[in-house]
């Protein structure tokens, strides 16, 4: 990169102005939240598949405590 002098606020602004140009363009943006939303939708999938087996689990153990109960009445009920 060659280095510049400046010697005018206008030759700063100019210099300003075309680093914006340069930086991120409409395109670039859109594509960048295309990307992070993608990334968030798998996020989310993710999560929901664990509250899915978290709840899963949460529904065998009481299951297994019912079974454990009825078995209990049972052998009281004797």
């Amino acid at each position: 990169m060659a280095k510049t002098h400046i010697t005018t606020i206008e030759d700063l602004a100019h210099m300003i102005n075309e680093g914006f140009k340069t930086t991120a363009s409409k395109e670039d943006i859109k594509e960048f939240r295309a990307e992070v939303q993608q990334k968030f939708e798998l996020v989310e999938s993710r999560l929901d598949r664990i509250e899915h087996l978290l709840i899963e689990e949460q529904r065998r153990k009481i299951e297994n405590l019912e079974t454990r109960m009825k078995k209990l009445e049972d052998a009281l009920a004797v």
